[in-house]
């Protein structure tokens, strides 16, 4: 079955109507793990999230919806309708907007901070992210071991988070606010997308903007703080940006090894190589800093 007959079925399912009331609109961009369409049902728009092959072992969609739960009531993410733990099925109200990645300015890097410190404030109770713990299991996944290169790069990186971030404290973060997960509608910045949700250092969610250009989370981290950020402070945002690309380069390694580089056409092995040149730049920028 087609993915967009999937998506058919589960329209039909979770708003008891027929296949006519249904207009599948087109897919999101973006994302390395799921599906997501903009669909209409009865000309009233809606987003239907499907996970991609293997993205089942990446997340844990009761803890999504846990967290989605928890943010709820600050009103910074779309309402969800309907939510299968177990198959990650989720659907939502469709938010209108502009996603970040197509275009920002001055004034978004304003409203992308004090939405992200409206989230870390809170003073949200969630489920720990576990940073070691999570790039462990994820290793686990492999079919065969990461390169020499890789662990010498995780080793450098697990001192670091031993001998000294690991001391920061740790509020709920959204774990990925890169700017295609934050869209502009009206006067107010929402976040999508929330399975890698977790208790972690609040530097980690400004890490994550700088997906397309770091200098992009350099530039929202003088926003966040209110003053031209420290030394050390950058030093932070690079620390987390190292761990994300060694995340994010074991995500890629395991969808080339599972065959949907030639599925989905994209050269996740070279995207893996990307990843980790990207974890060794970071390193040393760390250690000339």
């Amino acid at each position: 079955m087609s993915i967009e007959n999937r998506i058919l079925d589960v329209a039909m399912m979770v708003f008891s109507c027929s296949e006519d009331d249904v207009r599948i609109d087109s897919r999101f961009k973006g994302g390395m793990s799921n599906y997501t369409y903009l669909v209409y049902v009865k000309d009233l728009p809606y987003v239907i999230r499907i996970i991609g092959e293997g993205g089942e072992v990446l997340v844990n969609p009761e803890t999504e919806k846990q967290h989605l739960s928890i943010v709820r009531h600050l009103n910074i993410t779309s309402e969800v309708v309907y939510f299968d733990t177990k198959t990650g099925i989720k659907v939502s109200n469709y938010v209108p907007g502009t996603p970040l990645s197509l275009e920002i300015s001055d004034d978004d890097f304003i409203q992308v901070a004090h939405t992200l410190k409206s989230l870390h404030q809170a003073k949200l109770i969630g489920e720990d992210y576990d940073l070691k713990g999570r790039l462990r299991r994820y290793e686990k996944l492999l079919k065969k071991l990461p390169s020499k290169t890789f662990y010498a790069l995780k080793m450098s990186w697990l001192k670091l988070y031993d001998e000294l971030y690991s001391k920061y404290p740790k509020v709920l973060c959204h774990g990925d606010a890169q700017r295609s997960n934050l869209i502009k509608s009206s006067d107010q910045i929402f976040l999508l997308d929330w399975e890698f949700a977790g208790l972690n250092d609040p530097f980690y969610d400004i890490a994550s903007f700088g997906n397309i250009d770091f200098l992009d989370a350099e530039k929202l981290l003088g926003y966040y703080l209110g003053r031209t950020p420290l030394p050390n402070e950058l030093t932070r945002l690079r620390f987390y940006r190292m761990y994300q690309v060694l995340q994010w380069h074991i995500v890629a390694s395991f969808k080339h090894e599972n065959g949907m580089s030639e599925k989905l056409h994209l050269n996740f092995e070279a995207i893996a190589e990307k990843y980790l040149n990207l974890a060794n730049h970071f390193l040393e920028l760390i250690k000339g800093s």
